[in-house]
């Protein structure tokens, strides 16, 4: 895997750096293509799908939310994390439900403040090198942007395990954003406040 750190000035916006609307371009055809393997009969049918199509949105945090059940999930969910100490903190641990499948392009973090210093990823079996991002302290928010080969994107199917650490330098609230699609089978998945 090869990425790219990028303030996110550069990330998304005027001046935005090409590879990112590659990146996500990339990402979502790769998404889209599981998708119809996995659905058989199923096309894509956008942000609200009709009868044999499945839906495409960003991620949703509370799916990421380690509390998730077959049946419903409860509160409201964001993705600021408290990094109570320093030292490695698990950032997401989770499974990706049954009809559901989710699709990394990247993180965000948007704070000013980078209390991070590295990251550590693993997609199912799938553990990655750990990523050094100490470069962007002081550029405010920033990216990391995932540029896999084709047919190597980061995509975790249904019950698929999503594991993200990041080792801590400074403690406080981080807002870690992923980038990149959530699919969805059922728009009941979806549509329910609570």
């Amino acid at each position: 895997m090869s990425y790219v750190i990028a303030p996110l000035r550069l990330v998304k916006g005027e001046g935005a750096y090409p590879e990112f609307a590659d990146v996500l371009k990339s990402v979502q055809d790769a998404a889209i293509s599981r998708a119809k393997e996995i659905w058989k009969g199923y096309e894509q049918g956008g942000l609200y799908p009709g009868d044999k199509e499945f839906g495409i949105c960003p991620f949703r945090a509370r799916e990421m939310a380690n509390d998730v059940t077959t049946t419903t999930l409860s509160g409201t969910y964001s993705f600021r994390k408290n990094l109570a100490s320093t030292g490695w903190h698990t950032l997401f641990d989770y499974s990706v439900r049954q009809d559901i499948i989710h699709a990394f392009a990247g993180f965000m973090i948007t704070d000013e403040i980078l209390r991070l210093l590295e990251f550590r990823f693993e997609f199912g079996d799938r553990k990655f090198p750990i990523l050094d991002v100490q470069e962007a302290k002081g550029w405010g928010s920033f990216a990391i942007l995932f540029k896999e080969d084709v047919g190597k994107e980061l995509i975790a199917q249904e019950e698929t395990s999503v594991y993200v650490r990041g080792y801590v330098e400074s403690t406080g609230y981080q807002n870690i954003v992923p980038l990149g699609f959530q699919l969805y089978k059922r728009k009941d998945l979806v549509i329910s406040e609570s």
